[in-house]
């Protein structure tokens, strides 16, 4: 609310008390607000000053930004940076008025007050008072999140977005609730990085304001997740899922149409929601040993997971016959690895695209992996085409695990579950 008056009847004096006013609110709001017109066109009105001509000329001066709307829906955030003071008096000019504009100072305006220095140590604050849009990203290397997904007292999540928050009654403050996976223009490089716009970051404390500082990256020309974007920036539905996200609910599909047709669950345990391994997303580090983690993973959730009590019920035999190292044969238990894929093989009767002998190839490779990293030293090697590879597994396992879904559903009374449309078209991506 506009509550002062010009210290004179002079238009500079007016035109000043104005910028005055849309820089306090600015300043002194609570999340970085404009003013709307008409809340300071009533102050001057009882004098002799044309307020819509003074608000005009202070839009073609570049002292102030007329926020319509016309770029975010809501023109009370400044949501991306604004146009060149040309661009915008043409954008007044084209409506014929300034009157319903949402008023902000500029990036010059603030800078020429030192604005940011209201926030020491909390560079995305200042940037924020420095005029910066609030939706404006700023790229960081991936391993700024090693710090939260390690620690137990965070809450942390990551998929396409993520989020970040302290647990109660700990000492931290970390309040991150969203960022985005980022990715190169260029799609031969599979790098990943985070993505966050200045207006969360500003809920971070200065020091750790100053501790994601510490790994902005080099480059900013970095694109944020489509499916990120959709939801969070332009109010729209997201359009596919990731291949992460797709295993999961895949797993939980298995288990409904097991259940539906009366058969044990395949999966033992699901994972979706709070259950999620804070470690199953992508790799924040590209490391033989975070790439050997995610495999173990991977082993854990599609191997390891497996009842035999459902290849029981396919009266698949549990046991094998198996020799020791003197010649002696004995009954042992098979593995469940073993019986899916014989499964598989056995309900299969036309695969022309080698779907069943795909799916078996990975899950095959995920198991010696598995095999492989348990009995041997694990050297931290760091090499970018681990990313690369990740990609591979990931997309591969999804395409496995939807294959033994779509095996189940060829049983008659499987038509009585519904599939999502995100896997039944499918809508996934593949990165």
């Amino acid at each position: 609310m506009v509550e002062a008056e010009p210290t004179s009847n002079s238009e500079e004096d007016i035109k000043e008390f104005l910028c005055e006013q849309i820089v306090t609110q600015y300043l002194d709001s609570s999340d970085f607000n404009g003013v709307a017109a008409p809340q300071l066109m009533g102050v001057v009105e009882k004098l002799p000053a044309n307020a819509t001509a003074l608000l005009t000329e202070l839009v073609a001066e570049g002292v102030i930004y007329a926020n319509f709307g016309h770029e975010m829906v809501n023109p009370h955030i400044l949501g991306f940076p604004h146009q060149s003071a040309a661009n915008n008096l043409a954008e007044v000019q084209r409506r014929g008025e300034i009157h319903s504009a949402v008023l902000y100072p500029t990036r010059h305006t603030l800078g020429s007050m030192s604005a940011g220095d209201r926030y020491p140590g909390a560079p995305y604050s200042a940037a924020l008072a420095l005029g910066h849009a609030q939706l404006e990203s700023v790229f960081f290397q991936a391993e700024v999140l090693g710090r939260y997904r390690d620690d137990p007292r965070y809450d942390y999540t990551l998929d396409i977005g993520g989020e970040i928050r302290a647990q109660e009654n700990t000492p931290l403050e970390t309040y991150l609730t969203t960022f985005s996976i980022g990715f190169d223009r260029d799609t031969g490089n599979d790098e990943i990085v985070v993505g966050v716009p200045l207006r969360y970051l500003h809920d971070l404390s200065p020091a750790e304001q100053s501790y994601w500082k510490s790994f902005e990256h080099d480059r900013q020309d970095w694109v944020l997740h489509p499916d990120w974007v959709r939801p969070h920036l332009m109010g729209e539905f997201p359009e596919r899922i990731s291949p992460y996200t797709a295993i999961l609910m895949e797993m939980n599909l298995v288990n409904e149409i097991c259940d539906t047709i009366g058969y044990p669950k395949l999966f033992r345990n699901l994972y979706e929601g709070e259950d999620r391994p804070t470690d199953y997303g992508y790799l924040i580090r590209p490391t033989k040993r975070e790439l050997s983690n995610f495999t173990e993973q991977l082993n854990k959730l599609l191997i390891d997971n497996l009842d035999q009590k459902f290849f029981g019920k396919m009266g698949m035999p549990l046991k094998e016959e198996r020799s020791d190292g003197e010649g002696n044969t004995y009954q042992g238990q098979r593995g469940t690895l073993s019986m899916l894929i014989d499964w598989m093989e056995r309900t299969v009767t036309h695969d022309p695209n080698g779907l069943v002998t795909s799916a078996a190839a990975i899950l095959r490779e995920i198991r010696k992996t598995r095999s492989n990293v348990a009995h041997t030293l694990r050297a931290n090697e760091y090499d970018l085409a681990t990313w690369t590879e990740q990609r591979r597994l990931i997309v591969e396992s999804y395409l496995a695990v939807r294959t033994v879904r779509q095996l189940l559903q060829s049983h008659p009374n499987a038509v009585a579950v519904t599939v999502p449309k995100e896997l039944e078209e499918p809508r996934v991506w593949p990165f």
